[in-house]
């Protein structure tokens, strides 16, 4: 088998009303460069239809029974060929240009074998397409043990990274990508570039959320008890705002 440049791995259960969406920017943009391996949890509604007639577009397609995200994206990079790793969520899709961008930068690069992230930006938007920040900061080691601020899908990962330090942890549900990469100091570069457009209403922005990001920063000890509980009382404080301010603007409506 031919070895990418970038893999883009998806992870599915029933996500019929996404989907799409999802798999159309990304066909769109694939190259010789590019391959995209989608596996699924043996989703129940038209998931797997959907990703069938899509064909050769797809390079690796699976359907079974697994233990979440994290255990679907593990079996992902297993097969994976490419240099670098990207992982998108099914309700996440690609702007224009977004990969022959990150191409680009990875043919003009020398040395990228010591850069261990590339990172990004995404745009955040509501039910109805609606922008609501730009999200994504340049990674900074002592920032990033307090709070995840890198845009985690809009970010390539040096496979070899994965051989380094392991594959995702599947004990935890929600933050495993966080927990990953607290696990060591990481070489990263940053580009001032929007790559994916993602949706709110994630596991990850909810009050289970925020617990186990907590969770995860006790199980690495990088910082102490009263920040890390810090955080969490910002974090839920501040899902609890989002909330009430979006059934405020509902009823305005």
């Amino acid at each position: 088998m031919n070895k990418k440049k970038i893999s883009i791995i998806i992870a599915t259960y029933n996500a019929e009303n996404t989907l799409k969406r999802c798999i159309d920017s990304i066909a769109c943009q694939k190259s010789d460069e590019i391959e995209l391996l989608v596996i699924d949890g043996d989703s129940k509604d038209k998931t797997v239809e959907i990703l069938k007639s899509y064909g050769d577009i797809i390079d690796i397609f699976k359907s079974e029974p697994d233990k979440g995200l994290y255990d679907a994206w593990n079996k992902a990079l297993r097969l994976a060929t490419g240099e670098w790793i990207m992982f998108l969520g099914a309700d996440d899709y690609l702007l224009p240009d977004a990969m022959s961008f990150y191409l680009n930068f990875l043919q003009a690069k020398e040395n990228t074998d010591a850069i261990d992230l590339i990172c990004a930006q995404c745009l955040f938007v509501d039910e109805k397409g609606k922008v609501l920040k730009i999200w994504g900061l340049p990674y900074q080691w002592e920032r990033f043990v307090d709070r995840m601020e890198i845009s985690h899908g809009s970010t390539l990962h040096n496979h070899k990274l994965f051989q380094e330090i392991g594959e995702f942890n599947i004990h935890f549900k929600i933050s495993a990508d966080y927990e990953f990469l607290l696990r060591k100091k990481m070489n990263a570069v940053f580009l001032e570039r929007k790559i994916l457009v993602m949706q709110v209403g994630g596991m990850s922005d909810s009050v289970k959320g925020a617990w186990e990001t907590f969770r995860v920063k006790r199980y690495h000890h990088q910082t102490p008890l009263s920040k890390d509980f810090y955080y969490l009382i910002r974090s839920v404080g501040g899902y609890w705002k989002r909330r009430l301010w979006y059934w405020v603007k509902c009823k305005m409506n």
